[in-house]
């Protein structure tokens, strides 16, 4: 590699590094969900628990650093930095890949066009999950990282290389896959021209077989490691039945996306709106241009692209949409925008640019509204149970006596997030109160209360059945010899 070319890479780096730091940079701080916190107390658990996942090289990463002293839940700014550090490549190797086949930009406002359509893919409010969860931070970077090398291998033909790299994303989380198929199915229409030939079958063929070939053979191994009795279960499983009640979940679930993100951006349909720009700037032109058969295509392919979206949600028994998983929808925008910039001329670039930057600036904006939301919600969870520890340290000193257990109940409506907590939904933004409570006084306090379940007749004498919406200790909080008993509210 030439200099230019080396200060070129050096610089594309530097700005998508920039981008996602300006995005999630508040998550460079010591942060933590529920799953964080039990992490924090059982790190073992926590590494057998990927094992019966499949995620082995995940496992294999937290137990070399278990073995060292190390803990990624004690160090999730520093996580958080190593994710955005690998995602920056991740995009930057995304965008070689298409230069290579559409071309360099040229001017600014294709250069500012070309990295928005690309940040796009990590800096959505969707991915701010893969961020809520900073013991798992590693797990989504290296697995990002290794699927886009896996595209790479692909767009040069090196598809043993290719299915290497998605076999081993997968042994980080199997997400990755998904993502990988989606930029792939839009590298592949245009690598075709926008015609389905025997060439496109044949590619798109490939591309499903090693993408979702690679998560398929994931389950298979962990079937047999359970059998074999390596693992101590199969946790992931696939479910075929229910086709039709699990479509139509995943379609509301699609509603939601599209109108706000699923609670995460204003209700104003953003997204839908953004989906019909990109549509509509490409179906046009290829309808002015009479291409009938490029139009059948390209619907297709977007079909094809929803349907990968929700792929995994589809096979799994309960039909989870997690953020975690459907992120992906992101990934599809992006790649449906970068089809429009193939096809517009230099005026409609420049009007793209406006279009994408745009769009960027709001996902960045409500990532770091997101993040804030998060801050706000670990202040509440520390506060609160620190709270409760002094009330604790108050009676000791009073009666002499220690308090050696604590029982935990919710009143009758517990939410999973906090009233001032705006921007929430499924683990982006929970509280630890009300579902790991005893783990959170621990951690909070520093000393190990052991964990008792509440006693029926000191629930009905001093709690009943009531619905608190506000912290109040001498309400919620009954401490009778060496046992607090406390109700979250």
């Amino acid at each position: 590699m030439n200099l230019s070319r080396w200060r070129e890479t050096v610089n594309r780096y530097i700005v998508n590094a920039i981008i996602l730091v300006i995005a999630w940079g508040g998550m460079f701080r010591r942060a933590f969900n529920c799953d964080t916190l039990a992490h924090m107390v059982n790190a073992w658990g926590d590494i057998e628990h990927r094992m019966t996942h499949g995620r082995y090289l995940s496992a294999f990463q937290d137990w070399l650093l278990y073995q060292m002293g190390l803990s990624t839940a004690s160090h999730t700014g520093i996580t958080a930095m190593v994710e955005v550090a690998l995602l920056a490549f991740a995009v930057c190797i995304l965008q070689s890949c298409f230069e290579e086949k559409i071309g360099k930009p040229s001017g600014i406002y294709e250069q500012l066009a070309w990295t928005a359509i690309f940040s796009l893919v990590f800096t959505n409010v969707l991915f701010a999950e893969s961020f809520m969860f900073g013991e798992c931070a590693l797990m989504f970077g290296i697995a990002y990282l290794l699927a886009a090398l896996g595209i790479r291998a692909f767009t040069r033909r090196k598809y043993g290389l290719a299915f290497l790299f998605f076999i081993l994303s997968t042994l980080e989380y199997q997400t990755a896959v998904i993502y990988a198929a989606i930029v792939l199915s839009a590298w592949i229409f245009i690598d075709s021209e926008c015609r389905i030939t025997v060439k496109t079958v044949i590619l798109e063929i490939v591309c499903g077989v090693i993408t979702i070939g690679a998560g398929v053979l994931n389950m298979l191994s962990l079937s047999l490691l359970a059998r074999l009795g390596v693992v101590k279960e199969a946790a992931r499983s696939a479910d075929v039945h229910d086709w039709v009640q699990k479509a139509a979940k995943c379609m509301t679930d699609l509603g939601q996306v599209l109108l706000n993100s699923r609670g995460l951006l204003p209700k104003v349909g953003l997204p839908f709106m953004v989906l019909c720009i990109a549509m509509g700037i490409v179906i046009w032109k290829f309808w002015k241009e009479k291409k009938l058969y490029a139009i059948i295509y390209y619907i297709l392919l977007v079909v094809g692209m929803i349907a990968m979206v929700y792929l995994l949600p589809m096979l799994q028994p309960d039909t989870r949409t997690y953020p975690r998983i459907i992120w992906t929808f992101y990934s599809m925008q992006a790649m449906l925008f970068l089809i429009a910039f193939w096809l517009m001329t230099k005026k409609g670039k420049e009007v793209l640019c406006y279009i994408c930057g745009a769009y960027l600036l709001v996902q960045i904006l409500f990532c770091n509204i997101i993040v804030t939301n998060h801050m706000v919600s670990n202040t509440l969870d520390k506060t609160y149970a620190m709270m409760v520890y002094e009330k604790i340290v108050e009676y000791e000193e009073e009666t002499g006596q220690e308090v050696k257990k604590l029982a935990v109940a919710n009143d009758i409506d517990c939410p999973f997030s906090y009233n001032n907590v705006y921007y929430k939904t499924d683990q982006i933004n929970e509280r630890a109160l009300g579902t790991v409570s005893n783990t959170m006084v621990n951690i909070a306090s520093g000393r190990e209360f052991e964990k008792v379940p509440m006693d029926e007749t000191v629930y009905q004498t001093y709690f009943g059945d009531q619905n608190w919406d506000y912290f109040d200790a001498s309400e919620q909080l009954v401490i009778i010899g060496d046992t607090a008993y406390w109700m979250i509210f």
